[in-house]
Formats: structure tokens, C-alpha cells, sequence
């Protein structure tokens, strides 16, 4: 009985040493700070007045909304 405990124990800690000695973490969602992504040239956005679709090259942001240039 106590034989199988060291070995146990033996088999544990060569896979924790393996592991870079470090054992794994739960992280919390909350803990990083959100990153948002900037959207490339390409990207489509809804025109907020007329609701056509531009690509962003081709839209101005005013106030958080995109317009196209027609509507501006």
C-alpha cells in the first residue's frame, strides 16, 4: 500500500517537473484587459443614415457612427 503511494508520488512529480514545474492556472475572464480589434481596409460597415454598406477606407466615422460619403 504504501509502496503504490510512492510511486504515485514519484509519477506526480516527474510530470510536474516535466510541466516546467509550473502547474496550470484557471484564469479569471475579467483579469486581461479587452483588446479591440481595428478593423482592416477591407471591412464592410453600414452606412448609418441610408444603410448601404462601404468599405471602411470609404467611410467617416462622426460621433462613434459610420456614414458614407454620400450622406455626409
Amino acid at each position: 500500500m504504501i509502496l503504490k503511494l510512492i510511486v504515485f508520488a514519484a509519477i506526480g512529480i516527474f510530470i510536474y517537473k516535466l510541466m516546467g514545474g509550473k502547474l496550470p492556472t484557471v484564469s479569471k475572464k475579467n483579469s486581461k484587459p479587452n483588446k479591440t480589434k481595428e478593423p482592416d481596409g477591407d471591412t464592410l460597415v453600414e452606412c448609418s443614415q441610408c444603410g448601404t454598406y462601404v468599405s471602411i477606407k470609404e467611410a467617416t466615422l462622426i460621433n462613434g457612427k459610420y456614414y458614407c460619403d454620400e450622406c455626409v
